[in-house]
């Protein structure tokens, strides 16, 4: 099994020090979307280079709920060449509209 050492930075920031150890069978659907809504240019390659473009593609279709802004999804369903189902569910609340307080 082979693991992945990352520092809790950017785009594992959730993680505790002590688990901040990620598995690249178990741990792909995490570390690939987290990687294309919030990576690098340079991570965005490694991830190229680590699963390839289709699994990549793949796993980018499963929904990773509200870590996308806009224009990142887009660039990636370009990238990838495929349209996700419901984009909405990709996109971070801060752009999605949310229901009004005072009906």
């Amino acid at each position: 099994m082979e693991a992945l050492k990352l520092k809790v930075d950017k785009l594992f920031w959730f993680l505790k020090k002590n688990e901040a150890v990620l598995d690249f069978s178990k741990d792909r659907h995490l570390i690939i979307h987290q990687t294309l809504a919030l990576g690098s240019m340079r991570d965005v390659r490694k991830l190229f280079q680590k699963y390839g473009r289709d699994v990549i593609s793949q796993e980018f279709q499963i929904p990773a709920k509200g870590i996308y802004a806009p224009s990142v999804l887009h660039l990636f369903e370009h990238v990838l060449g495929v349209k996700v189902k419901n984009g909405q569910q990709y996109i971070k609340n801060i752009y999605g509209k949310t229901p009004p307080r005072n009906p």
